[in-house]
Parts: structure tokens; C-alpha cells; sequence
């Protein structure tokens, strides 16, 4: 027992140093930086943020074998001020960054579209102007909110806002406005304004084209075309063969 004693000892002292690894200093520079130039909560921050192993820091998460930054949640910190320059740019891992909620001001950094290993990113409710969170993703599953994105492929997206492009992929959630579906299956969309192709949609909600096969369409102004097809609400134009309609809508073609 009490070489069993001994053994749980040393291993729970060997523990912290396991934890304690310096991470990379290209990341521990960027951190720095980003941090080094806010106001606000950044103050308490920079107090927390302090010795070389950014691994154990506060809204820092790391790779356990490469020590390299591969998230950095902030959300609702009180950080003030513009973000600095290329201050995260240097994040070469990084694959989520969350800063929404906080009081960020200035022009959302070009260097964020660099990111190549970035599929999360959320700078919600700050005063950041420009193209609002616009990404190009290839990886999955994505988690996308904010507007003009681009969802090249990849499957089980989900993807909230405005103005985004699912490009190809299945079993995506897409909500909001002016989003585009241009291929795919099993896709989930809410929203106005949407171009769906593909098949197995569920459409809910008014102004959407939809074409494809054995979707599932609701609302109102839709223009449907395919086969198989579910579709209800008021002023929809379908066309194609095997729909079942219900409602105030023009069928161009075989019911």
C-alpha cells in the first residue's frame, strides 16, 4: 500500500509539468500581441495571461502534441479597442476563434481569411465593420454564423446568417436570408430568399426557388420544380410531375 501511495504521488506531481508545456513562440507572441493593445477586460487579462505556457491560459486551448493554439474562446470578456494589426495572425492552428460579445471596434482583419485551419469563427455583437465573418470552408462539420460565407463541401454544416453559399454537401442546417444551396441532399433551410437545388430539402418560409426531388416546401412565393414534392402554402408556382399541393398555388405541370 504504501508503495501503491507513492507511486499516486509522484505521478499527481508529474502532472502540472505535463500541463505546463510552452507552447509554440510564434503563438505565445500573437497572444501576447492581441491582448497587449485592448482595454477593457484586457487588463485582467494580460494579468492572467503570464509565464510562457499559453497552454493553461485562460480561453486558450492547444494541440497535446504540438503545443500549437488551436482555439481561442474570449466571448463576453469586455475587451475594448481595435483588434491589433496582424496580432493572430501567427496562430498557424488555430481552428476556432470567438470574440463575440465583447466591445471590439474597427474593421474586421484581412488576415482572418488566411487562416487555413480555421471552421469555426464568431465576431458577433461588436462594432466590426466589413465583410462580416466571410470565410471560405472546406473542412467538417463547420459551425458558421455571420453573413457572406462560403461553404465549399463538406457535409453536416451548420450555417446561420446572410448571403452564404453552400456550394456542395449534405445534411446541412442553413438559416437565415439570401442563402444559395447549389447541391446537395438532406439540406435543412429556413429563411427567405434561398436558391435550393438537390434533394430531400426541408424549405420552410417565403421567396425561395427550389428544384430537385422530393423536397419538402412550405410557405409562401416558392417556385418549385421537380418530382416528388411536397409543397403547401399560398402563391407557388410548381412545375413537374408526382407533387402533392395544397393551397392558393399555380401548378404549371402534372400534378
Amino acid at each position: 500500500m504504501a508503495k501503491c501511495g507513492l507511486l499516486l504521488l509522484f505521478i499527481a506531481f508529474l502532472l502540472p509539468a505535463a500541463r505546463a508545456t510552452s507552447c509554440h513562440p510564434d503563438d505565445l507572441r500573437a497572444l501576447r500581441g492581441f491582448a497587449g493593445n485592448l482595454s477593457g477586460g484586457a487588463v485582467l487579462l494580460r494579468a492572467a495571461w503570464s509565464g510562457a505556457s499559453c497552454c493553461v491560459w485562460e480561453g486558450v486551448n492547444c494541440d497535446g502534441t504540438s503545443g500549437r493554439v488551436t482555439a481561442l474562446r474570449l466571448p463576453g470578456h469586455g475587451l475594448v479597442g481595435l483588434i491589433p494589426g496582424a496580432s493572430l495572425a501567427g496562430l498557424a492552428r488555430l481552428e476556432e476563434l470567438n470574440l463575440a460579445n465583447n466591445k471590439l471596434v474597427g474593421t474586421i482583419p484581412s488576415w482572418i481569411g488566411e487562416l487555413d485551419h480555421l471552421c469555426y469563427l464568431d465576431l458577433s455583437d461588436n462594432s466590426l465593420v466589413g465583410e462580416r465573418n466571410r470565410r471560405t470552408l472546406d473542412e467538417q462539420p463547420n459551425t458558421i454564423s455571420g453573413s457572406n460565407n462560403t461553404v465549399r463541401s463538406g457535409s453536416t454544416n451548420v450555417v446561420s446568417g446572410n448571403d452564404n453559399t453552400v456550394i456542395s454537401g449534405n445534411n446541412n442546417n442553413v438559416a437565415g436570408s439570401n442563402n444559395t444551396v447549389i447541391t446537395g441532399n438532406d439540406n435543412t433551410v429556413t429563411g427567405s430568399n434561398h436558391v435550393v437545388s438537390g434533394d430531400k430539402h426541408i424549405v420552410t418560409d417565403n421567396n425561395n426557388a427550389v428544384s430537385g426531388n422530393d423536397n419538402n416546401v412550405s410557405g409562401s412565393f416558392h417556385t418549385v420544380s421537380g418530382s416528388h414534392n411536397t409543397v403547401s402554402g399560398t402563391n407557388n408556382t410548381v412545375s413537374g410531375s408526382n407533387h402533392v399541393v395544397s393551397g392558393s398555388n399555380k401548378v404549371v405541370g402534372d400534378e
